[in-house]
């Protein structure tokens, strides 16, 4: 079982936590701080913020993805995410913002009838 909360607004910057348990485990990924060094006191617990901007977070995400682009390109191969795995992530934000709209569970194999796919 898997729940995802989303929001545009954090009055630290923002938050991309996840955290999946299972029955063997449990995977954590926190988000990105200049340093990891954390003060708790009976008063207050201080640690620096998240990194703010949006190209300090994914800075080496970016470069990832254009080191892979271009080597696919040179070695004339197939790009690791394809046409069809952003059709696949597009009918799921569709589900999910029909789901939010009329406040129901809306299934991918729904979402996919309706868009004739």
């Amino acid at each position: 079982i898997g729940v995802i909360d989303n929001s545009r607004q954090a009055v630290y910057g923002y938050d991309q936590r996840v955290e999946v348990f299972g029955s063997k485990g449990c995977v954590q990924a926190e988000n990105d701080k200049p340093t990891n060094v954390m003060l708790s006191t009976a008063e207050q617990v201080i640690s620096d913020k998240p990194l703010y901007f949006f190209l300090e977070r994914y800075k080496d995400a970016f470069i990832s993805e254009i080191n892979c682009f271009a080597q696919a390109i040179i070695d004339d191969e197939d790009v690791v995410v394809s046409g069809e795995d952003g059709l696949e992530d597009m009918v799921a934000a569709l589900a999910a913002g029909k789901s939010l709209k009329e406040q129901r569970e809306v299934t991918i194999e729904e979402m996919k009838k309706e868009l004739d796919l």
